[in-house]
């Protein structure tokens, strides 16, 4: 997902006030750190909500050392512009929804259980619980033997699709308002500090 900050998508006041600096890469520069800002706050409210299930926390938007948030970033900065993208195709994918299928196994496993969830990024399934058994014949399933019955903890499957939720994204018209006050100001400062 990418956010472009450029002299002909910024209000007018602003772009004569751009014309008149040498060098506007700090102005444009301040407006990529208040985009980033934005979009970092955004991705802490989305963690807020919580898991969907009720499920412990994986911190997919924020928090985590693999979140979503960790990979906002100024792209590019110049004297023409800035980019700031979030460059997380996990993210891209949870806004426009899509169809996700297994690299490196034939299968990918869903957790049907809380904790199933939990073992995310701990390693391998096998490693991280290592009583569970392939069971089925049509539908597999992850699961252990608990005397004379089996508790199911991943379902396998060889796709999922996933509906999207375009209202995860965030609000570029919040972000380009953000982006356009600190890009004033810092204008402002530059003018004030060439007289």
């Amino acid at each position: 997902m990418r956010i472009t900050l450029k002299s002909d998508t910024i209000r007018p006041d602003l772009q004569r006030k751009i014309k008149k600096l040498q060098r506007p890469r700090s102005v444009y520069e301040a407006g990529a750190k208040a985009v980033q800002k934005g979009i970092s706050a955004h991705l802490k409210k989305l963690q807020a909500r919580g898991n969907e299930m009720g499920w412990p926390s994986q911190g997919f938007f924020a928090g985590a050392k693999n979140s979503v948030e960790k990979n906002v970033g100024i792209a590019k900065l110049t004297d023409q512009g800035a980019l700031i993208t979030i460059a997380d195709p996990r993210f891209v994918h949870r806004i426009t929804g899509g169809t996700v299928r297994p690299k490196r196994r034939k299968f990918l496993a869903i957790p049907l259980t809380a904790a199933a969830y939990a073992l995310a990024g701990q390693g391998s399934i096998r490693n991280s619980a290592p009583g569970l058994k392939v069971f089925g014949k049509r539908k597999l399933y992850l699961a252990v033997e608990k005397g004379d019955r089996i508790e199911l903890w991943f379902a396998l499957v060889k796709s999922v699709t996933h509906r999207p939720h375009p209202e995860d994204a965030p609000d570029e018209a919040v972000l380009a308002a953000a982006a356009g006050s600190a890009m004033t100001r810092a204008a402002d400062l530059l003018m004030e500090a060439r007289r």
